[in-house]
């Protein structure tokens, strides 16, 4: 016959980090284009620099983006919510 195990266990929500770091990545993209079209030279014309500061702003719009959905996830922690689950084991 088969045994039913009865335990307690914790559903929470959790969010998806790679939703979170590409939304920071093209946020970053954004920063690089408008910083590099409003960085001007001393003859006037726009910075040329235009890979660097992608490099550099999509690499902080990640780390951005991920330092919110970590703290997204402990702040759902919080709302743990635990449940009754049967365990079946047939043979």
């Amino acid at each position: 016959m088969s045994k039913d195990k009865s335990e307690t266990v914790k559903i929470r929500r959790a969010p998806k980090f790679i939703p979170f770091m590409l939304s920071g990545i093209a946020l970053g993209a954004l920063v690089a284009i408008i910083l590099s079209l409003t960085i001007t030279g001393s003859d006037g014309k726009t910075a040329g620099f235009i890979t660097q500061l992608l490099v550099y702003c999509l690499g902080l719009g990640a780390g951005a983006g991920i330092a919110v959905a970590a703290i997204v996830d402990g702040l759902t922690t919080k709302s743990t919510k635990t449940a009754q689950a049967n365990k079946v084991s047939s043979k």
